[in-house]
């Protein structure tokens, strides 16, 4: 089968387009013909060797897939061949087929393309479990979602005002301020222009702060986040992508009673109420570009300039 691979670390050039073997199934997994493969930072760290991802070579990479399903083992329940089935997987996904455990799957409404349906686990699994689980955001409150064109920044800003908080959104252009507004964020600060953006959220909320920041860059941003809480502000990372040292004044923690945490995704147990939402139609991918799957390069490439809103979709 046709797969983009990985031969040896480095830059975009190193995604290789080529015959690979196809995937064997175990018991409990699903074999599924890929339509369409979501890209995650993830997948450039595993190109990279960096981060600590560091998978065995050659690799071929890609977690979010929405395919077909050719074949399901015996100890699998509830699919069929045919069936049409989105989920999170340990790589692969960059294929005409993967192998996908039948517990991370989850078949998604005939009304939805498989480009969108690429783009539902990772963004909705991951901020589900930060903003409902972890930080328990209320109605009324004020939330602040940084890097609104990350697919899990599209995600928590439609989960924000799901929960019916007031979604304030960072971005580092115009047009991806008008993106979130589209997604209903109530205001929007481009942090090019304002790099101390505190300053503008303070502004935003009478001088009070945000209740809930949901993050997911890093160091560049951790100063001015930690600026931008309430007292008895919620901070929730789940990710680290620009770096992950930085100078935190602990006496602030409680003078100011605010509380810090940090999660991973755990979609076995929030993908069941995501996906009753997503067939409900109140939540929806959101596609950025579509590219095939040969072109996976320039899809890095992509990325790495950060010139996308939601998620690049690689189909086969």
């Amino acid at each position: 089968m046709k797969a983009i691979f990985i031969p040896e670390t480095g830059g975009p050039e190193v995604l290789t387009y080529g015959d690979v073997p196809e995937p064997e199934i175990g018991a409990g997994d699903l074999l599924v013909r890929v339509k369409a493969a979501a890209l995650n930072r993830r997948d450039l760290f595993a190109r990279e060797g960096s981060h600590g991802v560091k998978p065995p070579l050659p690799h071929v990479p890609g977690m979010e897939v929405a395919g077909e399903v050719v074949e399901a083992g015996p100890d699998t329940t509830g699919f069929k061949a045919g069936d049409r089935v989105l989920g999170r997987c340990r790589g692969g996904g960059y294929a005409e087929l993967a192998r996908m455990e039948a517990a991370d799957m989850y078949v998604f409404p005939e009304w939805m393309s498989f480009e969108e349906a690429a783009c539902i686990a990772v963004p909705f699994g991951t901020a589900w479990r930060m903003l409902v689980v972890r930080a328990k955001l209320q109605a009324g409150e004020d939330l602040l979602v940084m890097a609104a064109g990350s697919g899990i920044g599209s995600g928590a800003i439609q989960i924000g005002k799901l929960l019916g908080a007031r979604v304030i959104t960072t971005a580092s252009s115009q047009w991806k301020l008008d993106k979130a507004a589209e997604l209903g964020a109530d205001a929007g600060i481009n942090y090019k222009d304002f790099p101390e953006f505190s300053q503008k959220v303070k502004e935003l909320t009478g001088g009070e702060g945000v209740n809930v920041i949901f993050e997911h860059v890093g160091a560049p941003v951790w100063r001015e986040c930690f600026a931008s809480l309430r007292r008895g502000g919620r901070f929730i990372n789940s990710g680290v992508t620009a770096g992950h040292r930085v100078e935190f004044h602990l006496g602030q923690l409680w003078t100011r009673e605010l509380t810090i945490m940090g999660t991973t995704m755990r979609p076995r147990e929030d993908m069941p109420e995501v996906m009753k939402l997503v067939h409900e139609r109140r939540l929806h991918g959101v596609v950025s570009e579509v590219l095939p799957l040969s072109e996976a390069a320039r899809a890095h490439e992509l990325m790495e300039r950060s010139e996308f809103f939601g998620k690049i979709v690689l189909v086969p």
